[in-house]
């Protein structure tokens, strides 16, 4: 899809590699992660902004938002007028999401895909 490299966020080693190299993350997760090491990740002036719907209050260290000049934003995903516009952009640019689609009939083999991570992007069933 494009990616040069990939990190896992739950893999602090992984984390600590890439400390202070990122300008912006985006989280669009729905969990709560080790929001510390994602600002560690950040570059000076970094931003880390959060779509997903998490919960739990965000536990994070002020010294390390406030030496690093970094900030921690976030922000509902869109309205619909914003959302209709997004999508004729990318149909006018040919850009598509990629989707893996199983038959209906093959429902549990599209699941065993899913549980072993090996989906790139989505899974579709259809009759």
């Amino acid at each position: 899809m494009g990616a040069t490299k990939v990190v896992n966020s739950r893999d602090p080693d992984e984390l600590a590699a890439i400390a202070g190299s990122l300008n912006f993350i985006l989280n669009t997760t729905a969990v709560s992660l080790d929001w510390n090491s994602l600002i560690a990740a950040l570059a000076p002036k970094g931003r880390l902004h959060n779509v997903g719907v998490v919960l739990e209050p965000f536990l994070i260290a002020a010294f390390q938002m406030i030496a690093g000049e970094k900030s921690f934003a976030g922000s509902q995903l869109s309205s619909p007028a914003l959302t209709r516009t997004m999508l004729k952009f990318c149909v006018r640019h040919d850009i598509y999401p990629i989707i893996e689609e199983f038959p209906l009939a093959k429902v549990n083999e599209a699941m065993e895909h899913l549980e072993a991570s090996k989906v790139c992007s989505r899974i579709g069933l259809k009759n």
